[in-house]
């Protein structure tokens, strides 16, 4: 008579032994909360340091975010929210203009002034709606409402690829109720006497800056957390324990398995095929990631507005203080390196130098960011997220034609999970922006957070 054995009589005798690979917020919140159920969890971070794409540095004096910025990118953000307020960490509130001028070589012209024709919101939505439906992509869809060499086509495509991380070209049709909310605040904009002045949206920051929360969370994890080990195999035994090896050659063996890793260094991984099979594997492989990049310009003192605006190609608006201006890259423009770095910034300071006159700083060659947190810089800083070996791209997006494998949600141990990141055999599981429920929140640290605590829940349900 065959004897069939399931995890929980594995489990019923000795506490299960949970690795988690990544420590970015996803990792760090789902190892937190098993910990605090009692379970015997460990860490293991590529990087010698936390936080994954938070990447908090000083400019001068002032705190800047070269990685993940706002706390609240739509949506409430309820779960990022109470792990702030539990670890006793402060936020710091303000807000930023949510329209974008256009400099067109010579001046910037607000936005609001480059409505060319009407948009009536109901037939607009309408439009877009059926236009989301008959598009490939965002290209598509912007192309049926304006044309190319339109000033306002060139400040939304820039936008759009800014928010939502992949050139329009790149991006998925679905994306058109992001369009549909920025076109309605321009013409918003337009009725009222002031223009953008008043169009702002809030933002919300950790006090002293962003990656104090994965620090926190590190704090919690004493004696849990390997920073340096590179994952580079993921095997199976006879009694189905994980094998996971590492660069170094260090073997370790775990019953349960979270994945908290960026679905792009999937492919830096060898999984065998029972471990995780082939055609998921190659799914995860092709989610899509967003090619942001900053370079941020200290300014001697804070500018008297919180302008921001594009010239068709690149983004640039000041931080909270008004006094560090961010220079936002998309594309092959964000794939600068420390040889190439003071080129591309070159390129766009001409425009500085003629929306800010005398008090545009004088040229200095930017530094590219290490990877480390609260180093003070004085000069120009960058960091290109597409060339961070661990990471390999800012966050995810979804792309023309991945809409389905994307957004499909199943329910799993009384939990809703996208399909492509349902846990394997309740033994292997996946955290991190990518795998959050949060439609209206996508690539965002509360999705981290979300999906972190969403697997905790359910391997402590089990």
């Amino acid at each position: 008579m065959a004897i069939t054995f399931t995890t929980t009589s594995i489990f019923a005798e000795s506490k299960p032994k949970v690795a988690v690979i990544g420590a970015g917020l996803a990792g760090l919140t789902a190892a937190y909360r098993l910990q605090q159920k009692g379970m015997d969890v460990d860490v293991y971070e590529a990087r010698d340091r936390v936080g994954g794409r938070i990447l908090t540095v000083k400019i001068g004096d002032k705190i800047a975010e070269l990685g993940g910025q706002s706390i609240i990118d739509d949506g409430e953000s309820s779960n990022i929210l109470c792990l702030i307020e539990e670890l006793g960490l402060e936020l710091v509130k303000n807000k930023a203009n949510r329209n974008h001028s256009y400099f067109n070589g010579k001046e910037l012209i607000p936005v609001y002034q480059l409505l060319s024709k009407s948009f009536n919101p109901e037939n607009l939505k309408t439009q877009l709606d059926d236009l989301s439906q008959t598009s490939k992509n965002m290209r598509e869809v912007l192309n049926g409402i304006l044309d190319e060499e339109d000033p306002l086509y060139k400040v939304l495509a820039v936008r759009l690829a800014s928010y939502e991380g992949a050139p329009i070209e790149q991006l998925s049709p679905l994306y058109t109720e992001t369009l549909y909310d920025m076109l309605l605040g321009i013409v918003s904009a337009s009725k009222k006497e002031n223009g953008e002045e008043d169009d702002f949206t809030n933002l919300l920051s950790i006090k002293g800056g962003n990656a104090l929360l994965p620090e926190k969370l590190a704090q919690m994890l004493v004696g849990k957390l390997h920073l340096n080990q590179v994952l580079k195999q993921v095997s199976k035994e006879v009694n189905d324990t994980f094998v996971l090896t590492f660069q170094n050659g260090q073997q370790i063996t775990a019953d349960i398995l979270v994945l908290a890793i960026p679905c792009s260094v999937y492919e830096d991984i060898d999984f065998e095929e029972n471990v995780l099979p082939s055609k998921r594997l190659e799914d995860i492989k092709n989610v899509q990631y967003g090619t942001n990049a900053k370079i941020m310009i200290p300014f001697s003192k804070a500018f008297s507005k919180r302008i921001r605006f594009n010239n068709g190609q690149v983004g640039c608006h000041f931080d909270v203080n008004c006094n560090i201006l961010t220079l936002h890259y998309m594309g092959e423009a964000s794939q600068f390196s420390t040889d190439t770095i003071q080129d591309t910034y070159k390129q766009d300071w001409s425009m500085l130098k003629t929306v800010f006159g005398d008090i545009c700083p004088p040229f200095i060659s930017p530094v590219l960011a290490t990877d480390h947190v609260f180093i003070t810089y004085e000069a120009p800083v960058g960091y290109s997220w597409p060339n961070d070996p661990f990471a390999k791209g800012s966050y995810s997006c979804i792309g023309p034609g991945q809409e389905k494998t994307l957004t499909a949600i199943n329910e799993e141990l009384g939990e809703q999970v996208k399909k492509l990141f349902a846990p394997i055999n309740e033994r292997l599981y996946f955290v991190g922006e990518h795998a959050s429920i949060l439609i209206e929140a996508p690539g965002t640290m509360e999705a981290a957070c979300e999906s972190g605590e969403r697997v905790a829940r359910m391997i402590n349900h089990k």
